[in-house]
């Protein structure tokens, strides 16, 4: 890793790693910089999994109000559920890019707390729908208000850790993600207990309480998220000065242009990595929106579906620390990711099979859950470290995740009531995108491989190099 002084005076955009640039930090500086990023864990890690636990919470509260008697209130028939399901991330495709742009004008802090206001608001106001048409007008606006949270969030990450330390904070997201999902529905059977008070059914209040713990969380979230490494208040003057040359010595600030906006959008990178995450939102999140409707099916009552869903949630975020972990520890993405889809496979072919007892169907769950997420966090990470300047890498994961919601709606129409509880359909189509998004992990491990070993040759030539970013003959890709 390259000194502080040597950082301040020369710059290179996007360099492999420092250590290439310059030689090691002395004791002191490491003691320095592990001390930072330590602060920089205990302060922002946490804001981060508090925010997107409240955001997935209300996404995914729907799934909770379904089994408490929602569709019989609304007079829903038919798929009305999954067209709801579906409709809310067919919005992200629209709104994601755009509202993730936002970044510029607002500023990451601002924009983050802003998805957390209106997010809020939204969810409380789903209290109060009463039929299908109401429904999908509150999921619409959900969508809306949603659309960039994850793109935003992970685009946060990167202005504060290094490439090399995004896999383990990047998985706050999914940690947030599996942990709502351990407690949500328990909490969330709990306010269904709040019935006829004050004449509101109980899967109503789920709506009110949780879009009121959203609203105070967001107020809060205006003061607490810093913008950047120079305007965080918990860092003093030196710590600021040495978390801004950490990131610039492998991310210049480039000033923002259009251009980087429409290479993001033509990178065959982003592109395959799309590919990858858009099937496994296929695969991954029908699952985690029909858990408690798949346990219902296998003979569990209310309450016991919601106890049943702790234990796959719990297991699924041991799992995201060991992907993050591991992918950070041996700073490789793709072996990981292809191993571990291994077990997913494995869990929709058990379901796939269904003439097996309930305890093996239940374990099935664990396969999925908790193996499913390896592919959506380190293609995430794997991107997240792979494209630069600033705004091209905050198109790029806007970009992604627009993809990747098209693999939701899909998601959202593959788990049909009248094939209710094998889902024959579901399985069949699951097990089919994980295979192909392990195609779509080697193929883009191959592309970066032969564009790193390109790179080489032009160094060694002595050719100029004139780009930034990722576009650098300097910058070498993970694998």
């Amino acid at each position: 890793m390259p000194t502080l002084n040597s950082a301040e005076k020369e710059v290179k955009p996007m360099a492999p790693s420092p250590s290439d640039e310059s030689g090691t930090l002395d004791a002191n500086e490491a003691q320095s910089e592990n001390a930072l990023v330590r602060k920089l864990d205990l302060y922002l890690v946490p804001l981060i999994i508090i925010s997107y636990i409240l955001i997935f919470l209300d996404r995914s509260n729907l799934g909770n109000a379904k089994i408490a008697g929602m569709p019989q209130d609304l007079h829903l028939h038919g798929n009305e559920i999954n067209w709801a399901v579906s409709i809310f991330y067919a919005t992200f495709i629209f709104f994601e890019i755009p509202i993730t742009l936002l970044v510029k004008p607002l500023g990451p802090s601002k924009l983050i707390s802003c998805i957390l206001l209106s997010t809020s608001l939204v969810t409380t106001f789903s209290g109060f729908m009463s039929n299908a048409g109401s429904l999908i007008a509150c999921r619409i606006l959900l969508g809306v208000t949603e659309a960039a949270s994850f793109a935003v969030l992970n685009y946060y990450v990167s202005l504060f850790w290094k490439r090399e330390e995004i896999a383990k904070r990047a998985a706050a997201v999914y940690i947030a993600v599996t942990l709502s999902g351990a407690f949500g529905g328990l909490f969330a059977w709990a306010l269904t207990q709040i019935d006829s008070v004050p004449a509101y059914a109980g899967w109503r209040w789920i709506f009110f309480v949780e879009g009121a713990i959203s609203f105070c969380w967001a107020c809060a979230s205006f003061f607490l998220f810093p913008n950047s490494p120079e305007t965080a208040r918990f860092l003093n003057t030196e710590e600021k000065r040495l978390a801004q040359c950490r990131i610039e010595s492998q991310d210049k600030d480039v000033p923002f242009r259009w251009s980087q906006v429409v290479a993001a959008l033509k990178s065959p990178i982003c592109w395959l990595s799309g590919f990858i995450q858009l099937c496994a939102g296929v695969y991954y999140h029908p699952l985690s929106i029909f858990l408690p409707t798949i346990l219902t099916g296998l003979g569990y009552g209310t309450l016991q579906t919601q106890y049943l869903t702790i234990p796959v949630y719990l297991f699924a975020t041991v799992m995201v620390f060991l992907f993050a972990w591991l992918a950070d520890r041996t700073q490789r993405r793709a072996p990981l990711m292809l191993f571990f889809s291994l077990f997913t496979v494995a869990g929709y072919a058990i379901l796939l099979a269904w003439e097996v007892p309930a305890g093996v169907k239940y374990f099935a769950c664990f396969l999925i859950l908790g193996f499913g997420n390896v592919l959506l966090l380190l293609n995430v990470a794997w991107l997240n470290g792979n494209i630069g300047p600033r705004y091209k890498r905050a198109t790029a994961l806007a970009f992604n995740q627009t993809i990747s919601n098209i693999g939701s709606i899909i998601g959202g129409q593959i788990i049909l009531d009248r094939e209710g509880p094998r889902y024959r359909t579901g399985q069949a189509v699951a097990i089919s995108c994980c295979g192909l998004a392990c195609i779509g992990v080697m193929s883009l491990w191959w592309l970066l491989r032969s564009k790193n070993t390109r790179r080489e040759k032009i160094v060694q030539e002595g050719k100029e190099d004139v780009e930034v970013g990722d576009e650098s003959v300097h910058f070498r890709y993970q694998l």
